[in-house]
């Protein structure tokens, strides 16, 4: 078994108090990552007026869920396929497919399955040591990276080989180092549209929605 993803992470973190809408919303940020599902941006106009033009993003489904982990084909399922999706047609359909924030199922039941059939959890509400194992790996590279912080920084090379080797994890460091990789101009396209997508998602979806959905 390679890295876990941050949906796993999450999980496993606290297998009994942890989110399953924070879940869902990490498991879309790693497809994004593994290219499950494809994205462009697009610069397009506002309305009805030719002044007003903003660039959104869309997302595409790449990949067949049939192909994926549960958990995964779940998330990716929200995109129809062979359509152009918008942050904004997202969180609709994340809305329509949890309605009052109906995420239950998603944790108790898919993740759950999942993460006992990896051998990852021993119960429901107990990582096994495997579990244990696969967090504090993550755990263990997230901390290196914000220790590093200031030196990364000023390294774009080496900063993007430590931010390759958390892979999707990346949307887990600390929201001021996030913050600033925004701003980094030699991030990679894939990482950057991770961070949009959870930016966009983390703040219930209305977050710049005119701008990016």
């Amino acid at each position: 078994m390679g890295i876990i993803g941050p949906h796993v992470y999450h999980y496993l973190h606290h297998p009994l108090l942890s989110s399953a809408e924070a879940m869902l919303y990490y498991a879309l940020e790693h497809l994004v990552y593994t290219g499950a599902i494809s994205f462009d941006h697009n610069r397009v106009h506002l309305g009805h007026g030719e002044h007003h033009i903003v660039e959104r993003l869309f997302l595409h489904r790449a990949a067949d869920p049939a192909a994926l982990p549960a958990p995964e084909a779940a998330a990716l399922s929200l995109i129809p396929e062979g359509r152009a999706f918008s942050l904004s047609d997202l969180r609709h359909q994340i809305k329509r497919t949890y309605p009052h924030d109906q995420y239950k199922a998603y944790k108790a039941g898919i993740m759950a399955e999942h993460l006992k059939s990896q051998g990852l959890l021993s119960s429901p509400h107990t990582a096994s040591s495997e579990g244990s194992r696969a967090y504090r790996q993550v755990h263990h590279l997230l901390n290196q990276v914000e220790h590093d912080e200031d030196q990364l920084l000023k390294d774009p090379a080496e900063l993007q080989h430590r931010l390759n080797e958390l892979g999707s994890n990346v949307v887990l460091l600390h929201h001021s180092l996030l913050a600033k990789l925004h701003d980094q101009p030699h991030l990679d396209e894939r990482m950057k549209t991770m961070l949009i997508l959870q930016t966009f998602l983390d703040s219930g979806g209305y977050y710049h929605e005119k701008m990016m959905g």
